[in-house]
């Protein structure tokens, strides 16, 4: 089956929208004049949102309403974009933050339900390339919107967004997507989720994606307010939210036929493996150049880990709970990226970049090593060597 062309198109748009506050959160902080501690704050709303969409709307996707529900996704990170242009005050900002987050919560599930239903022998690749496509928009959204900052203003960034996602509507509602075939027994929408999380590979899928997001939320948080305390310039920050961007796209629209072949878990070793590591060094840089090298290591990790996850979640789960299974993953990564968002922010105030730093790649760890051992996988045989399934 072919995935159409407009969801890829609005995911893109969708995260470059959201990619553009990334880089210019500080600019905003630097021209309302709001504390340290707000930034968690602006953060996090966007993460906790978009848990109530992924739990509470993402499900519809399963029900037949797909179209429906991507479109009034992009009508509400379409009238989010606006208000952060609006804004004269960091509530503003943590509201318009809000419906960012219901935005992107509601649409990316059902999407990646879209992709893993054309064809589940090839999941991992589908959902591969629809997050290099998601990353994309990252990647674009910071270095466009400082640009656009540069030329036209602060505003301009999130006025020019927001006319973008309204500007793929038309072709996002002349979609017709087939329902999912009815269960066989009949489940209300909670009963579907505890059905789901029972299943021990299911919650390890859940919690290996609030391990992989984790990270996101500090770095949304404080990435840019750190990279301008070490002196780089706000279009700095834009870049190397770019270069970070680059190579997990790249690597994520190449990793889905590895995780096919191998097997998501033995994917999810991989990629945790290298973030680890790289997540504790960054305290300790004092280079933006230096910290934008290794930020780029570090996104190998997270574009094979993210759609190992998401693809994980599609092995433990029927056609007709691949929404609701996808927004549980998604739900569950925005639960951690916002709790890191909200200690990121008074950690690097107090204690300081390299105790943040730490923190974070502790709490992957955990998170991480919990996933793998209710995934079931045995990854080391007891003669030496790594087990290829999984």
């Amino acid at each position: 089956m072919q995935i159409p062309r407009s969801i890829y198109v609005a995911i893109f748009t969708l995260t470059a929208s959201i990619g553009v506050v990334f880089g210019l959160i500080a600019s905003l902080q630097d021209e309302l004049g709001f504390a340290d501690g707000i930034l968690g704050l602006i953060a996090a709303s966007a993460f906790f949102s978009a848990v109530v969409a992924q739990l509470l709307l993402a499900p519809l996707a399963d029900r037949g309403q797909t179209k429906i529900l991507m479109a009034g996704a992009i009508v509400t990170a379409a009238l989010g974009s606006l208000w952060f242009a609006v804004a004269s005050s960091a509530w503003e900002l943590i509201l318009a933050r809000v419906l960012t987050g219901l935005g992107i919560g509601a649409f990316a599930p059902a999407a990646r339900a879209v992709v893993a239903n054309a064809d589940t022998s090839r999941a991992g690749e589908r959902l591969g390339q629809l997050t290099a496509v998601e990353t994309s928009g990252f990647v674009a959204g910071p270095v466009l919107g400082a640009f656009i900052n540069e030329v036209w203003g602060l505003k301009a960034p999130f006025l020019t967004f927001s006319c973008a996602l309204i500007l793929i509507l038309p072709s996002l509602l002349k979609l017709n997507f087939s329902p999912p075939p009815v269960a066989k027994n009949k489940v209300s929408r909670s009963d579907s989720v505890l059905l789901i999380i029972r299943r021990k590979e299911a919650l390890g899928a859940i919690l290996l994606g609030a391990a992989l997001f984790f990270p996101a939320g500090m770095y949304e948080a404080i990435w840019a307010r750190f990279m301008e305390d070490l002196g780089a310039s706000t279009l700095f920050v834009g870049v190397s939210l770019t270069m970070y961007g680059i190579p997990f796209a790249i690597v994520a629209s190449m990793a889905g036929k590895f995780i096919d072949r191998a097997g998501a878990w033995r994917a999810a070793l991989f990629a945790v493996a290298i973030i680890i590591p790289m997540t504790v060094v960054y305290g300790f840089l004092t280079s933006p150049i230096l910290l934008m090298a290794l930020a780029m290591i570090e996104a190998l990790g997270q574009g094979v880990g993210s759609p190992a996850c998401h693809a994980a979640m599609v092995a433990a789960t029927d056609e007709n709970e691949r929404a609701t299974g996808q927004g549980l993953v998604a739900a569950a990564s925005s639960i951690g990226a916002g709790i890191a968002a909200l200690l990121a922010a008074p950690l690097y105030a107090g204690p300081g970049p390299e105790v943040t730093f730490i923190i974070v790649a502790g709490v992957v760890l955990i998170l991480s090593s919990l996933a793998l051992k209710l995934s079931g996988v045995q990854f080391f045989k007891a003669g030496g060597g790594l087990v290829t399934h999984g």
